[in-house]
């Protein structure tokens, strides 16, 4: 009998989806991407994400089949190992604050009969930080694999990092921050989520005098793009705060390479020049991938085939 693994990428705005087969790899027609609904009551979103593990289960066509696991890559804060959000104050998912989502959504999916009898004796429902599953697929699959030391780093809503010493994760180490994660690090004014993030881009273009208020990252990308001397400006000044921000890092760990994925890397060709030119001195390989969702599927289908007690 054929065996899979229902995978979720989730973000404050969308909700990536994938169907994985038994070797890891994709199954075709089942990457989906839906509304989050994250400003939703706790009712509403907990259905929802019952919905999609159902619509994504339907999108499998074999004849029999068994599920596996779901895995979720989710931003934090979050208690991975007991599956209880503890995201607030940053306008999503603030009504499933405290919430045990690991065993709120297993009572729901065995109340809903055309699922239930599709689980696996070991079907179990696993949660990892959104960056840290990135990072571990794209070893898996892209581009850092190729080196022994990497810092992988998303750039959306927030920065997200893990630290990879030959594909395994690096948390709790003197050459690395806490968790691996640099988005509450020291930086400037404040931390690092302030300026390596949209919000952080959004900052730039205050000051720079384009009108936040009416333009997004997004508008700001092609007006920089079509050769808006401010919106160009603004992207360098991101590129150069990107750089700024990886000194120490590439100071403490020593990395081969850095890895970036995330949203913002849509627009890599205006700033990964400027970030280039701050880490000039250092001998590190500065990759992009354009395919972040699809290494953060590789991650979780990979955290779903580790024994239970190597997720805790």
């Amino acid at each position: 009998m054929k065996k899979y693994a229902i995978v979720f990428d989730v973000g404050g705005l969308f909700i990536k989806a994938a169907v994985m087969n038994e070797s890891g790899q994709l199954v075709p027609g089942t990457y989906m991407i839906y509304p989050s609904r994250s400003k939703e009551k706790k009712e509403e979103l907990l259905g929802h994400l019952v919905d999609l593990v159902k619509q994504q289960a339907n999108r499998i066509i074999a004849r029999t089949f068994q599920i596996e696991g779901i895995g979720y890559a989710f931003p934090g804060p979050f208690d991975y190992e007991r599956g209880i959000s503890y995201i607030r104050a940053v306008d999503k998912f603030e009504d499933i604050y405290g919430v045990n989502l690991r065993e709120e959504l297993s009572h729901r999916l065995a109340q809903e009969s055309s699922f239930a009898g599709k689980r696996a004796p070991s079907f179990r429902i696993v949660f990892e930080n959104d960056a840290n599953l990135f990072a571990l697929g794209e070893y898996d699959t892209g581009k850092a694999g190729r080196f022994a030391k990497v810092i992988c780093l998303t750039i959306g809503t927030g920065a997200g990092s893990a630290f990879l010493e030959n594909g395994e994760l690096v948390k709790h180490r003197k050459d690395v921050p806490d968790n691996g994660w640099i988005y509450n690090q020291p930086f400037r004014e404040s931390v690092v989520d302030d300026y390596i993030s949209k919000r952080g881009i959004v900052r730039l273009m205050r000051e720079s005098g384009l009108d936040s208020d009416s333009l997004d990252v997004k508008n700001a990308a092609e007006l920089a793009k079509a050769g808006d001397q401010r919106a160009i400006a603004v992207f360098r000044r991101f590129g150069e705060m990107v750089g700024e921000m990886l000194l120490p890092f590439l100071k403490s760990f020593q990395p081969e390479a850095v890895v970036i994925g995330g949203q913002i890397v849509k627009s890599r060709e205006l700033f990964i020049g400027s970030t280039r030119e701050v880490l000039r001195d250092f001998p590190v390989q500065l990759e992009v991938t354009d395919e972040t969702s699809i290494s953060t599927f590789a991650g979780v289908s990979r955290l779903l085939k580790q024994p239970y007690n190597a997720t805790k």
